[in-house]
């Protein structure tokens, strides 16, 4: 990787040439030569049988929003694993296809989201092939695909969405009509680090007679639901200060921030869309089963055990030193991040996926931020071999190497309190689902992925929805219009 331009970050420092052999063994004073040759089998380079072309340095540019570069570049091994397999993988990708590979970052969180919007749309409009990928963030880089700025990624070659590298829960719900203008794959490592699950403080569960591997059982036998959850955490609201009531200097039973109450949705089996007898999509999220589920959140959020800010849209600051502290049972939040602030908890924590609405559900279904990063090929890459090979190797290198390193290694192997819990966290892996509903929220609008979070203030859910739907209806019509486009 190269440094190409001012508005890029240092990349890749320039590799050292090896003079160790490969596979060279040292004699053992037979010199015999008439003993039989070997019958094991040649290893094949995986490169080798993609069968391309040389791309001959050719550089290729990756855009990401500032901030995010780590989650797929890193400048130089550091001694720190996850560090040095992404180093590794970005290497491999060069020297495997013969390129140079580039980062350009620009502001684009979600403050910042007219900033990378602007800088995307001014540089495709212009026809300039300034980058050729970009990591974007999921919520907001939908919004602009009906403006032909992507690449059906599906038309691509040398791409394989079989491989076990691409993340089928997202791309076969991101595809309509065959086309797919976004993709999910290994090398957005931000699906690990912002999907939401459950953190039990073990401490303060044995303080009550509770034991986590009954929790642990319950989730084995697909019977963990939000109705058991919540009879544990009910039973551990204190007033500790001795003042007469529960605030936020007290212990609470359960606490999640406005994401987490909004994952529900997806936690409690509830579909955003369905898809029609043509396989399109079809709003669906208003149904019996959510009108009961909001209606459930918010007389839970609305009790003296569940702790939350006071409106939507706000992460109170003292939720994870609640948890740490053992004021606080049971925790939804993010899995990266949240183990990586639990790594110094004296008490014991375990991990576990979230609960499901009730034992009918057939599966645990996991939900990540919608400040994931995924994958679009800009309509100005003029090299489609090249762009289709790229995205195929480097998830293939984040799959061989990164995963491993932050998942198993970090998460599993640094983070986790016991074996049980790494289980679980195979678990919520294992169960990430992304509707078509969720993915394109915010070209869809009308807060569709936001609802569930409107109990933290709102009772009446049959009121939001009337207002809000025929919004929904009509952008999604538009967007489905653009898709049935040949």
């Amino acid at each position: 990787m190269k440094h190409n331009r001012i508005v890029a970050i240092s990349i890749l420092t320039a590799l050292l040439l090896t003079a160790i052999s490969c596979g060279e063994t040292e004699s053992d004073g037979d010199t015999n030569t008439s003993a039989p040759e070997s019958t094991t089998p040649e290893v094949t380079d995986y490169y080798d049988t993609l069968a391309l072309p040389g791309f001959n340095g050719e550089t290729f540019t990756i855009l990401c929003k500032s901030g995010s570069e780590n989650e797929f570049y890193a400048e130089a091994e550091n001694g720190e694993v996850v560090n040095d397999a992404i180093f590794m993988s970005n290497r491999n990708v060069e020297e495997g296809l013969g390129i140079n590979l580039d980062v350009v970052s620009v502001a684009g969180g979600w403050n910042d989201k007219d900033i990378f919007i602007n800088y995307v749309t001014s540089s495709v409009m212009s026809g300039a092939d300034d980058f050729q990928m970009l990591m974007g963030y999921m919520y907001y880089m939908p919004t602009i695909i009906t403006e032909n700025l992507f690449l059906d990624i599906n038309s691509l070659p040398v791409i394989n969405l079989d491989n076990p590298w691409w993340t089928d829960g997202f791309n076969d719900n991101a595809t309509i009509n065959n086309r797919m203008y976004m993709a999910m794959g290994d090398v957005c490592m931000s699906r690990l680090r912002v999907t939401n699950c459950l953190f039990a403080n073990v401490t303060l569960m044995e303080e009550y007679g509770y034991a986590i591997d009954d929790l642990y059982n319950e989730v084995r036998n697909g019977t963990w639901t939000f109705d058991k959850l919540t009879a544990l955490a009910k039973t551990a609201s204190a007033d500790l200060n001795g003042d007469g009531f529960i605030d936020n200097t007290d212990r609470h039973g359960l606490g999640i921030s406005f994401m987490g109450i909004r994952a529900m949705t997806n936690a409690f089996g509830i579909d955003y869309t369905t898809r029609d007898s043509d396989g399109l999509p079809q709003i669906a999220l208003y149904c019996d089963r959510f009108i009961n589920a909001y209606e459930l959140m918010y007389n839970t959020i609305h009790t003296e055990w569940f702790y939350t800010a006071p409106n939507n849209y706000t992460v109170p600051e003292d939720m994870i030193p609640k948890f740490k502290e053992n004021r606080m049972m049971f925790l939804v939040n993010y899995l990266g991040s949240t183990c990586a602030e639990l790594r110094d908890m004296e008490s014991t924590y375990a991990v576990l996926p979230l609960a499901k609405y009730d034992e009918t559900q057939e599966d645990y279904r996991t939900e990540c931020s919608d400040a994931v990063s995924i994958i679009m090929v800009p309509a100005t890459a003029s090299n489609h071999e090249l762009v289709g090979a790229v995205l195929e190797t480097i998830n293939y290198e984040a799959y061989q190497n990164v995963t491993p390193a932050y998942f198993d290694t970090t998460l599993q192997g640094k983070y986790a309190r016991d074996e049980s819990s790494q289980e679980m966290m195979d678990i919520i892996r294992d169960s990430l689902y992304f509707d078509f509903g969720y993915i394109f929220a915010g070209v869809i609008g009308g807060d569709i992925n936001k609802l569930m979070d409107s109990s933290v203030t709102n009772p009446n859910i049959a009121s939001i929805w009337a207002a809000k739907s025929p919004t929904m209806e009509q952008n999604l019509e538009s967007l489905l219009e653009f898709f049935r486009q040949n």
